[in-house]
């Protein structure tokens, strides 16, 4: 209750709307690490993202619940349902009470907090055995941190595969002339995020270095 006063979210939960929120008890809060609550209540921007990753904008009482669900939070996070012999669980959370009914939907209580693990452009690329030289580029020119920001951005992403296409010595002599590896790597960034399903042909798309790429379907 400290925590969704402190991030002014008594409003949202209180909406006549349809809601599930996955609540951790006071038990819960205290299995975090000493002082992790006391340095959450100082950032309420990291707060409220962990609250809105326990809160699903749709009614799910438990008997829509199974195995292997994978539920979308209002930050926009998944987490999954497991359910099996031990009981129900959100992630690694044991739902310890189902199905309080509220006027505008339903609480599971469960026993551990839910942490939003990250996964931004920059993870897909680093995690992707494909993208070892973009990684390496994005790296030199220190725009992880562009592509690990929370705001919408889409990225062109060349392979490995794809860079071996340049001349002999290209990616060698860019990774010494950062400038110009930059703005190589900014003309495959865009400034929103641009599913397949929002590109059509023709389309023109403004990259982050101000050059336009053209769609063709």
């Amino acid at each position: 209750k400290v925590a969704i006063d402190a991030c002014g979210l008594d409003g949202v939960l209180s909406d006549p709307g349809s809601l599930t929120l996955f609540a951790p008890t006071d038990a819960a809060f205290d299995l975090l690490p000493p002082g992790t609550v006391p340095a959450l209540l100082a950032d309420i921007p990291q707060l409220t993202d962990i609250l809105k990753h326990h809160v699903v904008a749709a009614n799910v009482p438990s008997s829509a619940l199974s195995n292997g669900q994978v539920v979308t939070t209002l930050l926009g996070t998944d987490v999954t349902v497991t359910i099996n012999s031990m009981g129900v669980y959100i992630d690694n959370a044991m739902v310890t009470i189902a199905d309080i009914t509220a006027d505008n939907g339903v609480v599971h209580v469960i026993d551990a907090v839910l942490i939003p693990t990250t996964n931004s452009i920059y993870d897909i690329v680093e995690n992707s055995a494909d993208h070892t030289t973009l990684e390496i580029a994005i790296d030199a020119c220190g725009l992880d941190g562009v592509l690990s920001d929370p705001g919408s951005l889409t990225l062109f992403a060349p392979t490995d595969a794809a860079f071996n296409l340049l001349p002999a010595g290209t990616v060698a002599a860019l990774l010494a002339d950062i400038p110009t590896l930059t703005d190589i790597l900014k003309h495959h960034v865009v400034a929103a995020n641009v599913p397949s399903s929002a590109l059509s042909n023709g389309q023109v798309v403004t990259t982050l270095l101000g050059t336009d790429v053209t769609v063709t379907i």
